[in-house]
C-alpha cells in the first residue's frame, strides 16, 4: 500500500485504484493514519514558495516528532535528578499532554481532488458513492458520526447517497447546503459560477442559511440553482449531463458560449469567444473527455468555421 500510497499524492490513480485506496484507508488504522500524516505534510510544503523550502520544512517536521518525546522525557529526567518529586510532577503534567500530541484523531477529515480532464470515483464510510468531475475536490471525515453526515465540495459531483434517515447527508457549497437522507442527484458548484443542484432519484431540500427563506425541497428531474431574486427551478428529461461519471460530455441544444464556458472550467484553459452570433449558436454533441480541448475545438469547427488562435504563454485561446 505504500507505492499507492505515493501515487494517490502524486494523482497517478485511476478511478478504479482510486476507490480501492480510499476503501483501504477508512479500513485500515494504521494507513489512516499515515494517510492523515502525508496529508498534513503536503498541507505545510504548500506554504512554503520554494520546493527547496518545503524539503526543509517536511525534515524539520519529521525530526521533530521522531525527537520530540526524547527530548521531553529527557528533560524530565534532569529535574528528576535534582529533585525527585518535583521531577515525577512535571513528567505526570507533561506525559498526557505529549500522548494526546502524538495520537492521530479518532476523526479527521480527508479531502480527494480531480486533476484538469480527470474524473474520480469512490466510496465515503457509510457507503455513499461519489464521482468528482474535472479540476473538483470534495472534503469530508474518515468516518461520521454525531447527527449529521456532512462534506465540503468546490466543482462538481454526483452522488449515491446511503440511506440513514437518523443521520442526514449534508453537501456544504459556497451559496448554499444540500440536505438528503438517501439519494441520487448532481451538484454544479464551480468557484465563480451559480450552484446548480440537479435530482434524479428520491428528494432533497436546499437551504440558503445567508437569507432567512424556509428549505425548498425538489422532486426528480428537477434542477435548482440561487439568483439574485430567489431559487430558480428548471426541469430535465433527458440527463444525459451527467454522462461526465462516464467521460463524456454531453451537450443538448445549448449556446455556443456555454459550451465553452464549460470546457474552460474542465480544462482549465481561458477561452475568449469575439464573435457574438457564434456564441448564441445552439449545439448538440458528445465528445470524449480524453479526446483533449484542442480535438473537441476542431470537432466543433467544422460545423461553424471558426478561427482559433492559441497563446500558449497566457493559457488562452481565441475564437472568431
Amino acid at each position: 500500500m505504500e507505492e499507492m500510497l505515493h501515487r494517490y499524492f502524486a494523482d497517478e490513480l485511476s478511478p478504479s485504484e482510486m476507490k480501492d485506496f480510499l476503501e483501504a484507508v477508512e479500513q485500515d488504522p494504521g494507513l489512516g493514519k499515515e494517510f492523515c500524516r502525508m496529508q498534513n505534510l503536503k498541507a505545510i510544503s504548500s506554504l512554503f514558495p520554494s520546493s527547496s523550502d518545503a524539503e526543509k520544512a517536511t525534515t524539520r517536521l519529521l525530526k521533530w516528532k521522531r525527537n520530540n518525546l526524547r527530548t521531553v522525557y529527557r528533560q524530565v529526567a534532569v529535574y528528576a535528578a535534582a529533585v525527585f518529586v518535583a521531577g515525577f510532577a512535571l513528567w505526570g503534567i507533561l506525559q498526557p499532554h505529549t500522548r494526546d500530541l502524538y495520537e492521530e484523531p479518532s476523526v479527521y477529515m480527508m479531502e480527494v481532488s480531480s486533476s484538469a480532464n480527470r474524473t474520480k470515483s469512490f466510496r465515503l464510510s457509510d457507503g455513499t458513492v461519489v464521482w468528482l468531475n474535472s479540476r473538483s475536490t470534495l472534503r469530508y471525515p474518515n468516518k461520521f458520526s454525531g447527527t449529521e453526515r456532512r462534506v465540503e465540495l468546490t466543482g462538481e459531483a454526483f452522488f449515491e447517497v446511503a440511506p440513514d434517515e437518523s443521520m442526514p447527508f449534508i453537501v456544504n457549497t459556497d451559496q448554499y447546503d444540500i440536505r438528503v437522507l438517501g439519494t441520487k442527484f448532481n451538484v454544479f458548484a464551480y468557484k465563480d459560477n451559480n450552484v446548480k443542484t440537479s435530482l434524479v432519484e428520491g428528494s432533497l431540500e436546499v437551504v440558503k442559511s445567508s437569507v432567512e427563506t424556509p428549505p425548498v425541497r425538489i422532486e426528480p428531474n428537477e434542477s435548482i440553482e440561487w439568483e439574485q431574486d430567489g431559487w430558480q427551478r428548471s426541469t430535465f428529461n433527458d440527463p444525459g449531463f451527467l454522462l461526465w461519471k462516464d467521460g463524456i460530455y454531453s451537450f443538448d441544444d445549448v449556446p455556443f458560449i456555454e459550451i465553452v464556458n464549460k470546457l474552460e472550467l474542465y480544462y482549465n484553459t481561458t477561452i475568449v469567444v469575439t464573435n457574438g452570433t457564434l456564441a448564441q449558436y445552439r449545439f448538440s454533441a458528445k465528445f470524449r473527455q480524453d479526446d483533449g480541448l484542442e480535438s473537441i475545438l476542431k470537432t466543433m469547427r467544422k460545423i461553424y468555421r471558426f478561427k482559433i488562435e492559441e497563446d500558449r504563454d497566457n493559457n488562452t485561446i481565441t475564437i472568431d
